[in-house]
């Protein structure tokens, strides 16, 4: 129970880094309306890196379980 709350407090962590660092730097939100998809005019590029960013504490997860 203890590491699936560091594993909600990551995602939670990678979510508001990832639009503080579009508000911080001027650019337009990549996400729709409460962040549950992409706008239309986001190149696939974008989505992938976003998407792969966003899996990282998963994979921190993993890796972690896994040596064990």
């Amino acid at each position: 129970m203890n590491k699936i709350i560091l594993v909600v407090i990551a995602y939670t962590i990678v979510v508001f880094s990832i639009i503080s660092y579009y508000k911080i730097n001027n650019y337009r939100m990549p996400f729709a309306k409460w962040w549950l998809g992409y706008k239309p005019e986001v190149k696939i590029k974008e989505r992938i890196i976003i998407a792969f960013i966003i899996q990282i504490p998963l994979l921190i997860f993993i890796l972690f379980k896994a040596l064990d």
